[in-house]
């Protein structure tokens, strides 16, 4: 249960969230990591690791997740997607992702970015028309070389045959148009191939020029502040007031908040939603 203190900082950002007129919503590797997705890391902590089969063969995920792998080693690079796609397939969006999306749709204008590439937001109901996936979606593929600037969706499970023991896999897909190896579309290491998604970018874009009043920032450590610099840059230049949801008090989110909710996504989620739809 939060605690008195929480309690306080919860109804000040239920009047916040029900006083916006415009409420930009960051949610990161904390906001999934609830519904057991692995994340990538967390500050003091070696990256890379609970990668399960991969680490008990000494394969290097790190080594997996970037353009060059799909073209040296296509077998390792399609068996550490496939693996971590099935994962996801089989996990679900906790509760807090319901009353996240309840609480944006009480405020007039509302647009969700994240960094996860999961697709929680989308199945958890989320129109994908506010919606702006800045690290892309393991749901999406596109041509390795790219033969082309687009991406296409690919929702089955599995897309490729996996030998549990080797952890390689046969079988992938490949580019519809001349051949070549599907990636997923999604930004990896050392990427300069990413074709993005030009109408999320220029949604968000015009989004955050339209000045919203309020950001609320959910589960980003701030090892990689994509959230924290939009939220950061807003305050600054647009008074934007700026509500951090972490249990982390001491992460980067929480030193440039106006409002630090030291709680986990899903807790703090559905306490806030309760307060702002009670409203």
């Amino acid at each position: 249960m939060a605690n008195t203190i929480s309690q306080a900082a919860l109804d000040e950002a239920a009047a916040r969230l029900s006083g916006a007129k415009r409420l930009l919503i960051g949610t990161a590797a904390g906001m999934s990591a609830e519904s057991g997705i692995p994340t990538y890391r967390r500050p003091g902590e070696t990256s890379w690791k609970n990668y399960g089969a991969f680490d008990a063969l000494g394969i290097k995920a790190e080594d997996l997740s970037c353009p060059q792998a799909f073209e040296d080693q296509p077998e390792l690079a399609w068996g550490f997607l496939e693996w971590k796609r099935r994962l996801v397939a089989e996990a679900e969006p906790h509760e807090g992702y319901a009353a996240l999306h309840d609480l944006a749709r009480a405020v007039p204008e509302s647009f969700i970015q994240t960094t996860n590439v999961d697709g929680f937001h989308l199945r958890a109901g989320w129109d994908p028309e506010r919606l702006h996936e800045i690290h892309g979606s393991f749901w999406r593929l596109q041509c390795l070389g790219p033969c082309r600037r687009e991406a296409w969706e690919e929702p089955r499970v599995p897309l490729a045959d996996l030998d549990p023991e080797t952890m390689r896999a046969q079988d992938w897909p490949r580019c519809p148009a001349c051949g070549r190896t599907a990636r997923p579309h999604a930004i990896l290491f050392a990427d300069l191939d990413y074709v993005g998604d030009a109408p999320a970018e220029r949604a968000r874009a015009e989004f955050k020029a339209a000045i919203p009043d309020v950001m609320l920032i959910v589960g980003e450590s701030g090892v990689i502040p994509t959230h924290v610099f939009d939220g950061r840059t807003l305050k600054r230049e647009q008074r934007t007031f700026l509500i951090n949801l972490n249990p982390d008090a001491n992460s980067k989110g929480a030193r440039e908040a106006d409002l630090q909710l030291s709680l986990g996504a899903r807790e703090g989620l559905l306490a806030l939603a309760e307060r702002v739809l009670a409203r």
